[in-house]
């Protein structure tokens, strides 16, 4: 039996089969291919009729056009995310070499670099510093803390983003890696440095679990995968004092957030406003939770 990530690429690749042959028969001019979603667009559509997207020549689409010449064209958040966490964790390292704290290859990042870098840390949270919340998805403690969460993430999120698309999935990483320290910070008080992105990933494991269980029959193997792996990194999380509050967090409102969100393209202008505002309102948050670093670092560095 094929694997279940296997069985939706070819389900996608079936999808655009259908498209290219259904070209054949449509009249001139030939339709153009839409670099937001990937679907065929009739030739004189200002707008994407499956995404919304706008063809126009300057619009979020040719930004689009220049991103997916670095980042691959599936998947482009999860591989945007992966991305930033290696841009951030080289930050830390570098970071820490130069402060004399990196103990051989495999040590661990400095703790006060990590904390000027936006790591979770209870009582700043309490006391207002909230991007606090935000900046940890993307930071981690070690190469293999590092290590570890990027292979999960590249194993799950692919199937998310695919199942929910690119904007939604932006959302769902980031409300469910907040979540996961809000209930990190809420466990612990104001004690605590908390880095990584594994509380994210244990929400997009929750939402592929939530997915799979409305829909009897499908891919149910995989359902109690997943279910072995959280109970793996939870055990694991144990052994090695882990975050395990941030799991569970992360965990939960997965589970929560897969219920609630809809996975359909949006055919109406009240759809694509939410699915603008989650998108972009996801992006904001992070540009905002790293202006807020930027603009804190003097005062941690005097510290």
């Amino acid at each position: 039996m094929l694997p279940p990530r296997l069985r939706w690429k070819l389900n996608r690749y079936r999808e655009r089969f259908q498209d290219a042959l259904g070209s054949l028969f449509r009249s001139q001019p030939k339709p153009r291919v839409c670099f937001s979603c990937g679907r065929l667009v009739g030739a004189a559509e200002k707008a994407c009729s499956h995404c919304g997207a706008s063809q126009a020549a300057f619009s979020v689409s040719v930004f689009k056009r220049v991103a997916l010449a670095v980042i691959p064209a599936e998947n482009p958040v999860t591989y945007a995310l992966l991305l930033a966490n290696l841009l951030f964790f080289a930050v830390a390292y570098v970071n820490s070499v130069q402060a004399g704290a990196m103990k051989g290859l495999f040590g661990g990042i400095d703790a006060e670099v990590l904390y000027q870098l936006g790591a979770k840390f209870g009582a700043g949270v309490f006391a207002g510093e909230y991007w606090r919340l935000v900046m940890p998805i993307f930071l981690h403690g070690s190469i293999l803390h590092f290590g570890f969460n990027s292979f999960v993430l590249w194993m799950v999120g692919p199937q998310v983003e695919e199942l929910f698309g690119s904007p939604r999935f932006l959302f769902l990483y980031l409300a469910t890696g907040v979540a996961s320290f809000v209930a990190s910070t809420w466990w612990y008080g104001p004690a605590g440095l908390s880095v990584g992105s594994s509380g994210a990933v244990m929400g997009l494991m929750g939402i592929l679990i939530s997915y799979i269980s409305q829909r009897p029959g499908f891919a149910s193997e995989y359902r109690a995968s997943l279910i072995r792996w959280a109970i793996f990194i939870l055990v694991i999380g144990i052994f090695f004092g882990s975050d395990n509050a941030a799991h569970i967090g992360g965990l939960l409102a997965g589970m929560a957030l897969g219920r609630l969100v809809s996975d359909r393209r949006p055919t109406t202008p009240p759809a694509h406003l939410r699915l603008a505002l989650m998108s972009w309102g996801s992006v904001l948050v992070i540009a905002w939770s790293l202006a807020m670093v930027l603009l804190n670092l003097p005062a941690a560095n005097g510290s």
